[in-house]
């Protein structure tokens, strides 16, 4: 009886340190998952901070005036191997100008009636260099080589012109506000070309076609 009792009171004494220990343990399972998470927490938030950082910087390079222009010139030879008027006029600036007279309307017209006697157009840009200038206008300057799928004489004509030109053509795009993608283009030229373009007009070439 008093080894039972002795058993039951040592068995009795266990208990709580067993339950000590237990609770211990489960005590620093917590510490060690709240300080995981916080971790983890801490890792996210430096990851997003990082990822937002990033998007400023890509974001403010894209803003900068040589990537805006370098992104308008390119979208204007796109538009004119697409011979796409809508593409080319929403790049250029209502006051467009230049020393033929032609308005903004006319020198598109004209960069599509070139480009209509192409299958397929491919304009290539050479030794392209940008200056930036006073008053918020910036000048691209390229000789234009034109290649693709001629239609015709006066496809293969139009390339021989461009093509044989010594100067560079010059695009003169200016700032229309304080909107980093406000540039437009007010003034295209090639001191190569004279005055009165050979009598051309704008639409001639598609009205020679049309026998008007």
């Amino acid at each position: 009886m008093c080894e039972n009792r002795r058993g039951v009171k040592m068995s009795l004494q266990a208990a709580p340190a067993e339950g000590k220990i237990g609770e211990v343990r489960i005590s620093q399972r917590l510490f060690v998952n709240e300080r995981d998470r916080r971790g983890n927490t801490r890792w996210i938030i430096i990851a997003a901070i990082s990822s937002l950082l990033l998007v400023v910087v890509l974001v403010a390079f894209q803003m900068r005036p040589s990537a805006q222009i370098s992104k308008r010139q390119a979208s204007l030879i796109e538009g004119i191997e697409r011979r796409s008027p809508p593409r080319i006029q929403r790049l250029l600036a209502k006051d467009y100008g230049d020393r033929w007279g032609f308005t903004s309307e006319q020198i598109v017209e004209s960069m599509v009636d070139a480009g209509s006697q192409f299958m397929a157009l491919v304009v290539t840009p050479v030794n392209q260099s940008v200056v930036f200038g006073e008053g918020g206008e910036a000048t691209v300057s390229a000789r234009v080589i034109l290649s693709g799928k001629p239609v015709g004489p006066v496809g293969n004509e139009v390339t021989r012109q461009i093509n044989q030109l010594k100067e560079p053509f010059v695009f003169v795009w200016k700032k229309q506000s304080f909107l980093p993608s406000s540039w437009r283009l007010v003034r295209v030229d090639n001191a190569a070309l004279p005055d009165d373009l050979y009598g051309y007009e704008p639409g001639d070439i598609r009205r020679a076609m049309q026998g008007e």
